[in-house]
């Protein structure tokens, strides 16, 4: 029953209204909130300040007459000595402390007073300490107007306090607000890259595929049946001149052999300008193939008739079936070599001819050229398609910020308001 009635006559608090904002007036609604901690911090500390003034005033008298007074009868000749000499270190320094304007917002007439009892109490626990037997009245007077001083920084503290952490939650929402508009700025220019980016990569994508067809159209055209024979005639070349290359070696490799041998019997028997003569077509069939197949040949006929004679008399064995065959008369060898060097400049020849003819078609040219547009065009779609993709990522980030920091809005103007708050947040614009 007690209870029914407590709570049936218990004064209730009126409930406070919820705040509604815009997001565009929360900077002017910040503006006056900190104007209003200010007002309301003057307020409250006004009384404080004046009476920490006049403390102030009477302490710079007391520590005045000090300078003058004669102090205590009766002290022992040597503690009035000390403190005698210890007062004008005293009074200077007090005299200094107190010299600082107390000046400014309440914040700093705060700061700079707590600066002046910290300094001051350093001095009296120092200096002072010597001063208190010849001079106890002034010692005892500068005390309790310190102690006078303390009390009413004390009653100034919750007050600098509460403004402090009403500031900090003002400029927490402030910055708040100032990261929300960054994100909605970076927003909106991270979905206009990707608009870009996407129309230009529909536009590219339209000429790849115009490019394409227009490749698709040029190899269907009658002449392009011509650039299709020549080029397989190249390829024909290409084949014969490998096949050529191959035959080649296999002869030089074979001919080597035996005029290298040639050459050791030689140089052996003491002909030394014969072994001269197979050291130097050694060094002609071990180079690349001369242009100029005569020179080869003749050199490779005039040193038969010595080879021969070596294989006749048996200072030479021939040891293959190769050997055998290229070396068997005078003529074979240089025969293959002619043949195969003429071959070798004959199709050289004509595929330089094809080539050139078939470099100078029409279709060709222009193959070539949509092809390296072709090309082109693929590259600049791969790298806007990366470009692409990094914008609607960081969209992503910004988007998911976005939402992160609206929830931290309201709760944190509720706690500075003392209210409910409701702040209208726009959503972020539509990609």
């Amino acid at each position: 029953m007690f209870k029914q009635l407590r709570n049936l006559f218990r004064r209730t608090e009126p409930q406070k209204e919820t705040l509604v904002l815009s997001f565009d007036d929360l900077p002017g609604w910040l503006d006056a909130r900190e104007e209003e901690i200010r007002n309301s911090l003057s307020g409250a500390t006004a009384p404080s300040q004046e009476a920490i003034s006049g403390t102030l005033d009477h302490l710079r008298d007391v520590v005045t007459r000090m300078e003058t007074a004669g102090g205590e009868e009766g002290v022992h000749p040597r503690l009035r000595d000390i403190s005698k000499k210890a007062l004008p270190q005293f009074t200077k320094s007090m005299t200094q402390i107190l010299s600082r304007e107390l000046s400014g917002d309440p914040e700093t007439f705060y700061a700079t007073a707590a600066d002046i009892l910290k300094s001051a109490l350093k001095t009296v626990r120092g200096q002072g300490k010597y001063l208190s037997s010849l001079y106890p009245d002034e010692m005892k007077e500068v005390r309790t107007t310190l102690r006078d001083l303390g009390r009413e920084i004390n009653a100034m503290t919750e007050a600098v306090a509460r403004a402090r952490t009403d500031r900090q939650q003002v400029e927490a929402i402030r910055e708040l607000h100032e990261s929300l508009t960054r994100i909605r700025e970076e927003y909106a220019a991270a979905s206009g890259q990707v608009r870009d980016y996407a129309a230009a990569l529909e536009k590219m994508n339209k000429e790849i595929q115009k490019t394409e067809e227009d490749l698709a159209a040029l190899r269907l055209r009658p002449e392009y049946a011509r650039r299709e024979e020549i080029g397989e005639r190249i390829r024909e070349l290409d084949t014969m001149d490998k096949e050529v290359g191959q035959q080649a070696a296999s002869i030089r490799t074979t001919a080597i052999h035996v005029f290298r041998k040639a050459g050791k019997v030689a140089a052996k028997a003491g002909d030394g300008a014969t072994a001269v003569a197979f050291d130097r077509i050694l060094d002609a069939y071990t180079a690349p193939l001369p242009d100029d197949e005569d020179a080869l040949v003749s050199q490779t006929e005039s040193l038969m008739p010595a080879t021969l004679a070596l294989v006749r008399q048996g200072d030479l064995a021939l040891k293959n079936q190769e050997e055998i065959s290229l070396f068997s008369d005078p003529k074979t060898l240089p025969a293959g070599m002619s043949e195969i060097l003429h071959r070798q400049k004959e199709i050289g020849e004509q595929r330089a001819a094809l080539r050139e003819t078939y470099a100078a078609l029409p279709c060709v040219i222009e193959e070539q050229r949509l092809t390296a547009r072709l090309s082109e065009l693929q590259k600049e779609r791969e790298t806007k398609t990366a470009a692409r993709a990094r914008a609607e990522n960081q969209r992503e980030i910004l988007q998911a910020s976005y939402a992160e920091e609206s929830e931290k809005l309201s709760p944190g103007m509720g706690a500075l308001a003392d209210r409910d708050v409701e702040v209208d947040v726009p959503g972020l614009a539509s990609p």
